[in-house]
């Protein structure tokens, strides 16, 4: 599952041999140094955070969502409208900004349109935002949920972590 998983999460564009490599150093986390600071852990826990951390050059990171805009807006040849401001207004909301930012990415054609997810690292306060197939959602989901993990649209205890609500 979890191999499916990341195959989903990075467009099915790496090899095998990556995809592989990947999977096992996600599942291999808890002998990994590079998750040495984190103290005793729940399995549930260490797999979140290594499948961020392994995937992270996948992923539009920053505790502000409009650098994370900035930084999705990148991935793509033409980019996106700019981060939608209201002028005199109290600031966007990280729920209105994702309810904008959709239907964008859904036109976006390519392959069937896109959609954002975000992923709780489970230690940071940053917003983890990784763009995947629309098509693939479900899947993806369906997986993480299977896998206990915390992948969703715009999941209100992933969102409140990632703005220190």
């Amino acid at each position: 599952m979890l191999r499916e998983l990341v195959d989903l999460l990075t467009f099915r564009e790496l090899e095998s041999e990556e995809v592989d490599s990947l999977v096992a150093s996600i599942e291999g986390a808890a002998d990994d140094p590079e998750f040495g600071w984190m103290e005793d852990p729940e399995p549930d826990e260490l797999r979140q955070t290594a499948l961020v951390f392994k995937l992270m050059q996948h992923f539009a990171v920053g505790d502000k969502i409009d650098e994370v805009h900035e930084l999705i807006s990148e991935w793509f040849d033409e980019p996106l409208a700019d981060f939608p401001e209201n002028p005199g207004g109290p600031k966007l909301l990280v729920s209105e900004y994702f309810a904008w930012l959709d239907p964008l990415l859904a036109e976006r054609e390519d392959n069937g349109g896109y959609e954002a997810l975000v992923i709780d690292d489970r230690v940071s306060d940053n917003l983890n935002v990784i763009m995947v197939w629309r098509a693939d959602t479900p899947r993806i989901l369906e997986l993480a949920t299977q896998l206990a993990l915390v992948v969703d649209r715009s999941h209100p205890y992933v969102l409140s972590r990632a703005l220190g609500l």
